[in-house]
C-alpha cells in the first residue's frame, strides 16, 4: 500500500512535513509513505488551463494522487482555514468532479 503525504506548509523546517516523516517511519510493514513536495510549483487555478492544457506541476500532482492508495495531508491552520497554496492544489486535483484522482480515495488530514 502506498500513501501520498502532502504538507500544506511551504516552510523549509515545517512541523507538518516533520509530522508526515514521523508518520512514515511508524507505518506497518508493506505500507509506504511518499512525500510530495511540489506544492510551491502549482500555479493558481485557472479553468482555461485545466484538462489537457494543465501545467506540468498539476499533472505531476494528479499523477501522484492517482498512483497512491490513500492521501495523508498535514497542514497548519492559517486564518481559521487551510493555507491558500494547499487549497489551490486541492482545487486542481479535485477537478473534473466525476473523474478526478481524489474521487473515492481514502484521505485524512492531520496537524
Amino acid at each position: 500500500m502506498r500513501i501520498l503525504g502532502i504538507s500544506g506548509s511551504l516552510r523549509r523546517d515545517s512541523y507538518n512535513t516533520t509530522l508526515l516523516r514521523a508518520a512514515g517511519e511508524r507505518l506497518p510493514a508493506g505500507v509506504e509513505l511518499e512525500l510530495w513536495d511540489g506544492l510551491k510549483a502549482v500555479p493558481p487555478y485557472d479553468e482555461g488551463d485545466d484538462g489537457s492544457n494543465a501545467p506540468a506541476a498539476v499533472t505531476a500532482l494528479r499523477d501522484a494522487v492517482a498512483g497512491a492508495d490513500a492521501v495523508l495531508i498535514a497542514t497548519p491552520e492559517y486564518n481559521s482555514s487551510i493555507p491558500g497554496q494547499l487549497k489551490n492544489a486541492l482545487d486542481w486535483v479535485s477537478r473534473p468532479i466525476a473523474t478526478n484522482p481524489l474521487r473515492n480515495k481514502p484521505a485524512a488530514v492531520v496537524g
